[in-house]
């Protein structure tokens, strides 16, 4: 049934009444070539005056079927271009609504992999449609047509026609997938290749001497996918056999069936040698048919990936409440835990961010920090609890709504190639002016050489004249980005990870000014860059261990003075 229901939203296509049209011409045209050839060619053996006149017929029958094959192309290419255009539209689409937790899974990664060929399917399976409507109507046609003149000839080629959707149904089931499985047993052979050749394992290769144990992997794997697929190659060999075997058969047997009649004179030469022709031709549509069903069930089968992925979770689209232009945050013990682990990674976490004040969040690694931050950006649900921004829930937000109110700096942000103002400008409604952008870059230190090049210069060398940047510039880059935007909340998580001990001095006190509108919260695992935060939030294992001033957690909080003074000894025994 899910194939009918495919095929009756294919009847919503553009031009689907038209082409179904076009098929069914070109299904009787082939069949009205049957007594066509035959009146040609008894005329001609007869010398019939009226043989330039079926030579017009046939002729314009031949071409009213290319016109109508070349109609045909047209139509399908318009349906692919259009159909395909709108499905990678909509996929692509879909991207941006999903919801984030959701993008995190293998599931997504999958899907978004297997749909990626939606529109190749799409026109696969309307291509199928096609010649399923054509060869069912070329065939109904011709049989009809010789059952006109020979019952006993119609009823041997049903015979012959059921046997061979027989044979043909056997070799499918024979060899399913054939190609499939065997670039399949090729793959882990294809693996260790790449590991003797490429060149980026080479140096690894010389100094470990791995060259010897990676051959005999590949040489152990190889002999195992070589019999695997002299396996497969001999099931493909004798279903071929097969099929050769019954197309033999099948000549041999029209060729009884139409002899019979001919020598009872019941039929002419000129239709003896017409249904031979078209008798034999029905032998390979069978086999076109039966590839065709088989082609649109695979595709068809294969589509379901794109229904799926068009059918993922999506981030809440209705505006929420109006928040006020500077919110106070709250967590209202949040707990939460990761999908698919049972211990969570917060737990009954309460505190509260006043607006306009900078934050500190420190803590050891694993006790929470970057969950915390993705929570608080909308990214993640809490299981139990709830976050508050301006007394508005965060959950009734919208995307858009999170938006405006969040600017992020992730420790494993993106580089996007785009131009320094581009990149600066995302999110913005507008490209940001020079005025705008270059005081900010200045205050951050931003590489000289690289200025010189403009605000427009291409970045990671797309083109020949583009220009390259080191880490810590393009962790700078965010930074700026985050500054410039207009919303009233920052998070910086482990911004200066990139950045040498100078010029993350530097940035320390550039955020005193880029920053002192925005409420901040300022996640680092370098203590001493967290010692000016108005609160230090100490995390411990997914609670709240304590909060407070640099020297307030000193004198009262022993776990944030540990990590302090253990900081402070290391650089001490340098």
């Amino acid at each position: 049934m899910k194939y009918v229901r495919s095929l009756w939203k294919l009847r919503k296509k553009r031009d689907f009444f038209f082409g179904a049209l076009i098929c069914v011409l070109l299904g009787i045209l082939p069949a009205a070539l049957i007594p066509a050839r035959s009146n040609l060619i008894d005329a001609g053996i007869d010398g019939s005056a009226r043989f330039p006149f079926f030579c017009i017929g046939f002729l314009v029958l031949m071409l009213a079927h290319t016109a109508l094959f070349a109609v045909q192309d047209r139509l399908s290419q318009h349906h692919n271009i259009h159909t395909g255009r709108k499905l990678d539209q909509d996929r692509m689409q879909k991207v941006s609504r999903i919801r984030f937790p959701v993008t995190e899974t293998e599931t997504f990664h999958t899907l978004w992999n297997q749909s990626e060929k939606a529109s190749e399917l799409e026109a696969g399976c309307y291509s199928a449609w096609q010649s399923i409507l054509t060869i069912t109507v070329e065939m109904t046609a011709a049989i009809a047509i010789i059952g006109t003149y020979d019952l006993w000839i119609c009823a041997g080629v049903l015979v012959l026609l059921v046997c061979g959707v027989g044979v043909h149904i056997r070799v499918a089931k024979g060899t399913p997938g054939f190609w499939g499985r065997y670039m399949e047993n090729m793959r882990r052979t294809n693996y260790f290749a790449s590991l003797l050749l490429n060149r980026e394992y080479a140096a690894e290769r010389k100094i470990f001497g791995w060259n010897d144990e990676i051959d005999r992997r590949f040489s152990e794997e190889f002999r195992k996918a070589l019999q695997e697929n002299k396996k497969l190659g001999r099931k493909r060999l004798s279903a071929d056999a097969a099929l050769e075997i019954f197309s033999a058969v099948y000549a041999f047997a029209a060729v009884l069936l139409l002899v019979r009649p001919l020598l009872r004179g019941s039929i002419t030469i000129g239709l003896f040698t017409s249904a031979f022709y078209a008798v034999n031709s029905l032998r390979s549509q069978t086999g076109q048919l039966c590839g065709a069903v088989y082609t649109m069930k695979s595709q068809f089968a294969q589509m379901e990936a794109y229904e799926k992925w068009m059918s993922l979770p999506e981030e809440n689209k209705k505006p929420g409440n109006i928040v006020s232009p500077a919110p106070v945050i709250t967590f209202h013990n949040v707990t939460f835990t990761y999908p698919g682990q049972n211990t969570p990674v917060l737990k009954n976490l309460t505190f509260t961010m006043e607006a306009g004040k900078h934050y500190a969040l420190v803590g050891e690694n694993g006790c929470g920090k970057s969950t915390l931050v993705k929570l608080l950006a909308g990214l993640y649900t809490p299981d139990s609890g709830e976050i508050t921004v301006g007394n508005v829930p965060l959950s009734t937000l919208s995307a858009k709504d999170r938006q405006a109110l969040f600017s992020v700096v992730f420790q494993d942000f993106y580089r996007y190639p785009l131009t320094i103002r581009e990149n600066l400008s995302l999110g913005q409604k507008k490209l940001l002016l020079d005025d705008q952008i270059l005081p900010v870059l200045q205050s951050l230190d931003f590489h000289p050489a690289v200025m010189e090049k403009g605000l427009d210069a291409d970045l990671l060398l797309l083109q020949k004249e583009g220009s390259g940047l080191s880490g810590g510039e393009w962790q700078k880059l965010a930074i700026a980005r985050c500054a410039l935007s207009a919303t009233p909340i920052a998070i910086l998580d482990e911004p200066n990870a990139s950045l040498d001990p100078v010029s993350e001095a530097r940035i320390y006190r550039a955020y005193e000014t880029l920053l002192a509108d925005k409420t901040t919260l300022f996640i680092s695992h370098r203590l001493g860059s967290v010692t000016q935060a108005d609160s230090i939030l100490v995390l411990q294992e997914g609670r709240i261990l304590s909060a407070g001033s640099h020297r307030m957690l000193m004198e009262n909080c022993p776990y944030y003075r540990n990590l302090f003074e253990t900081q402070r000894g290391l650089y001490g025994e340098i």
